[in-house]
């Protein structure tokens, strides 16, 4: 059996229409570069990863830019999804934990600066940090101290 016309090819695969929107809604908000530091696949030493020391400066006022704050911070968790990717830092303010989140695409973000990478953390969220905030700076301690008096243990020998 024979046909006159050929049998139709199917449809290429057209891209998903919301994933192009939101590309090109995070390359209009990526003026300084700042979605290298949300990309999932980028090696650790270039993104920002729970654990790290951040400092976000912010714009106070849209119609002054020259009014700006800042706010350095542990990061506690970071949400990825897309335009709309935030993250949490905490910090401890005259004996009161304080954490602020922030959209990391936002125009009134002025700049986010890693100040410190953290080493050794095996969560993606350390909401453990509220119940026991010097948990992070005790152990960095104790392994520098170790470090520095060349016992590999943190642990004090009698």
């Amino acid at each position: 059996m024979q046909f006159d016309t050929p049998m139709a090819k199917p449809e290429e695969k057209r891209p998903n229409v919301m994933k192009v929107i939101e590309r090109e809604a995070i390359a209009r908000a990526d003026v300084d570069g700042r979605s290298k530091l949300f990309v999932r696949r980028a090696a650790p030493k270039d993104r920002m990863c729970a654990g790290d020391i951040v400092q976000v400066e912010t714009i106070n006022s849209v119609s002054n830019p020259s009014l700006t704050s800042s706010f350095t911070g542990v990061c506690i968790a970071i949400y990825r999804r897309g335009i709309d990717t935030s993250f949490i830092l905490r910090n401890i303010v005259q004996k009161i934990g304080v954490e602020v989140r922030y959209m990391a695409y936002s125009p009134l973000l002025k700049r986010i600066e890693i100040l410190q990478k953290a080493e050794r953390v095996r969560r993606a969220k350390l909401f453990y940090l509220r119940e026991n905030p010097g948990k992070t700076f005790r152990q960095k301690m104790l392994t520098k101290s170790a470090k520095t008096s060349g016992s590999s243990s943190p642990v004090a020998r009698k």
